[in-house]
């Protein structure tokens, strides 16, 4: 990327253009290393000024409908909105389907919501993109703000999104049965708020009185933040002001409480993590072994770990 190429882009970013903010990503999806870390290095300073949400849960209870819902009241508000969706990628094919811009047709051509589908799969860690940080500085340096992160799906591994963002989301619904699942992907450790889809179940009440349940045997220390439990409707829209309305009231209990420094302090060492693992990924994917290494293997004349040693001792040197 030429100087005035990379100047002209950054600009673009900071005014909150949506083409640019859209190069950028894609600079950096395409991993384009050198250009995407000039332009990383740019417009780190203008950031760190937007509410970034995650929201997590199962396969099928409704993120995006939430999410989309919870844009369309923020605008409302006058609150610009970025949405960054980690969809599923075929490790056969490396294909995604992406289909979060079909879903929030309407908010498309609002020039102050910005929607990005981002696959997952390979290039991941957890459900999550490895490059999730990076895409976050990119939407904060355009101005949004809030920023919406929506994983692939539930698991052991969605601890991270909590390491992510600020307010951790999970969304299920009243009939889906994942409740020891739930229970043994740390959800109430990680739900800072748990929302109920498809408040017009009849089994709604059941499902809200069952999760309270959960969260009252939780023990935190004196002052924590309480999880609310609420119940949300993301084809009409019913409750998910409350949704917003609780976000909020969890921002002012972080700040009173300290926890918005330590999440953020949080956030910068896990970013850190990811970017080591990026560079040993990097280094790993150019060591070559030699045939004679790989006859030694097969044969059993040496061992993997003694083999990698020697590999990664050499490469130091």
């Amino acid at each position: 990327m030429l100087p005035f190429e990379l100047k002209e882009m950054v600009l673009g970013i900071i005014s909150g253009e949506s083409k640019s903010v859209a190069r950028a990503l894609s600079l950096i999806d395409h991993n384009h290393d050198s250009d995407s870390e000039k332009l990383l290095k740019k417009i780190y300073p203008y950031g760190g000024n937007s509410r970034v949400v995650g929201v997590t849960g199962s396969t099928g209870v409704g993120k995006s409908s939430l999410i989309f819902q919870m844009a369309k009241a923020l605008r409302k508000r006058n609150k610009t909105v970025g949405i960054l969706s980690i969809d599923p990628t075929s490790r056969a094919t490396k294909g995604s389907f992406l289909g979060d811009r079909v879903r929030m047709q309407e908010l498309a051509l609002d020039s102050g919501v910005f929607i990005r589908s981002i696959a997952g799969g390979l290039d991941s860690a957890g459900s999550l993109s490895r490059k999730i940080f990076s895409f976050l500085h990119i939407l904060e340096a355009s101005g949004k703000h809030f920023i919406f992160v929506e994983t692939m799906g539930s698991g052991q591994d969605d601890c991270l999104v909590s390491k992510v963002t600020q307010t951790t989301l999970y969304a299920t619904i009243p009939t889906l049965g994942d409740e020891i699942q739930a229970l043994k992907a740390g959800v109430a450790e990680i739900a800072d708020i748990l929302i109920i889809n498809k408040s017009d179940d009849p089994n709604r009440d059941k499902a809200v009185a069952w999760w309270k349940n959960i969260f009252a045997m939780d023990e935190k220390r004196p002052g924590a933040w309480k999880s609310p439990v609420l119940a949300a409707n993301s084809i009409s829209g019913d409750g998910v002001d409350a949704v917003l309305t609780a976000i909020d009231s969890h921002e002012r209990h972080m700040k009173d409480s300290g926890e918005w420094e330590r999440r953020k302090k949080e956030a910068i060492r896990e970013e850190m993590r990811l970017l080591v693992v990026e560079q040993l990924l990097k280094d790993a994917a150019e060591i070559k072994l030699s045939e004679k290494e790989v006859a030694d293997l097969l044969e059993r004349k040496a061992a993997p770990l003694d083999c990698i040693g020697k590999l990664l001792r050499h490469r130091r040197r």
